[in-house]
């Protein structure tokens, strides 16, 4: 249940922040959905992934500056609910946009 809860809070957060930024850009919800989920989905994978290529960056960094190596940790693979929130959201919104485009996307009508 808190599972469900995280994904259907994130697909949520997404979409406020959707709206905002449709406001703000005087732009449709609906063309600025796969930006807008997309620049989320990234900025959540590079969050939310441990011992991948931004935590061994952070590690050089570290040794670069006080010239102590950081123990190495195996990149490690979580299910992190919020970028399967993330993720839906996107999938659900390329099938939206795909919907209401049907006519530009297949070339009919025009």
């Amino acid at each position: 249940m808190k599972n469900t809860a995280t994904i259907l809070l994130t697909i949520l957060i997404i979409g406020i922040l959707n709206w905002i930024a449709s406001l703000l850009l005087n732009m449709s919800f609906l063309d600025l959905s796969i930006p807008v989920g997309g620049l989320a989905l990234i900025l959540i994978y590079f969050v939310t992934s441990k011992g991948g290529m931004a935590s061994r960056q952070m590690d050089m960094s570290i040794q670069g500056q006080t010239g102590i190596r950081m123990e190495h940790k195996a990149a490690v693979s979580e299910r992190s609910y919020i970028l399967i929130g993330s993720i839906i959201y996107i999938a659900v919104m390329l099938a939206v946009s795909f919907i209401a485009y049907r006519e530009y996307f297949l070339g009919i009508g025009a």
